[in-house]
């Protein structure tokens, strides 16, 4: 049976990065996929604006075809994993094939707020960093990758990252089997240290 490992914690505490690195520990029988692939696209949403829109509520992932693909996953299916724009907030027309692995690892910030969700992961991890930290890695990455305005980055961070962060994502911290924290300085030999102490919670 396919082992689900979740990977969560605030915006820019390192998810991605950690995750990559445990799949590259446990080699080709691990696939990592995104918890944003499954925000709901714009076009499905009455009235979207992406500069007031809620991005960071449990609300904005369509978290019922997260749960079934996972399901299906946990079972040794293959599912039709969406394939989300960040920019546009669209879902593209193309979908991407996840195949039978041995270990699905899932990044997100949002992954233990549904019940039905938590129950499905055989090892949860949280991924805790300060918030100076998170807003400067996610300033970088939104002006950098996304095109947004250094302006725009500060005004959704504390209008909805901050609040939504201490309602929805901090508390993950209590359901979590393994927190880790994710330094300044962190880097890849850091991630990798970071793998191994996550795989060896998993054995």
């Amino acid at each position: 049976m396919t082992k689900l490992i979740a990977i969560t914690g605030g915006s820019g505490a390192g998810k991605t990065t950690v995750a990559r690195a445990l799949a590259r520990h446990l080699g080709a029988g691990a696939v990592v996929i995104a918890e944003d692939d499954y925000y709901r696209c714009a076009s499905t949403v009455q009235n979207f604006d992406a500069a007031t829109h809620n991005f960071d509520a449990p609300e904005s992932k369509e978290h019922s075809l997260l749960y079934h693909h996972l399901a299906l996953a946990k079972s040794g299916e293959a599912f039709d994993k969406p394939v989300y724009d960040l920019v546009t907030h669209r879902r593209l027309p193309r979908v991407e094939r996840i195949a039978h692995a041995d270990t699905v690892i899932v990044e997100g910030i949002h992954l233990l707020c549904p019940p039905d969700l938590l129950g499905l992961f055989d090892l949860k991890v949280f991924i805790e960093a300060d918030e100076a930290l998170r807003l400067g890695r996610r300033m970088i990455r939104d002006v950098e990758a996304r095109g947004r305005s250094p302006r725009s980055v500060l005004t959704q961070f504390f209008t909805t990252v901050r609040p939504m962060h201490h309602a929805h994502v901090e508390p993950q911290r209590a359901l979590a089997d393994l927190v880790l924290t994710s330094p300044p300085e962190a880097g890849p030999d850091h991630a990798d240290a970071d793998a191994a102490r996550i795989l060896k919670a998993f054995s």
